[in-house]
């Protein structure tokens, strides 16, 4: 089952609201007007690319995430087998135990 991750948000312009009554719409429109003869262009084409670095970003963060994911999965796999590892390792020097100890009394006698 795949997670559901939120896309980044994308830059936008901005928008000239005016809260000032009766000429706050004029206001605004005389900021649109002159944003538009002066700026518009310029903010537009560094919107797109910042837009862009951003999306590199996501995506070369998800695929870290993926990598991270895979790790961790790989350490519980490893975690596990050392465990294995150690039960067959105690098992082994009981075994060693009992025959050296089985060894000694065959000696003795």
């Amino acid at each position: 089952m795949a997670i559901e991750r939120p896309q980044l948000p994308l830059l936008e312009e901005f928008s000239f609201p005016s809260k000032i009554p009766v000429v706050g719409p004029l206001i605004s429109f005389i900021r649109r007007l002159l944003y538009g003869l002066t700026a518009r262009w310029a903010v537009w084409f560094l919107i797109q690319q910042q837009n862009q670095i951003n999306q590199i970003i996501e995506d070369w963060l998800r695929q870290q995430e993926a990598l991270l994911i895979d790790i961790d999965r790989n350490l519980a796999l490893l975690a596990r087998t050392v465990a294995e590892i150690e039960i067959c390792q105690r098992y082994l020097m009981k075994k060693l135990e009992a025959n050296c100890t089985a060894d000694q009394i065959q000696r003795d006698t």
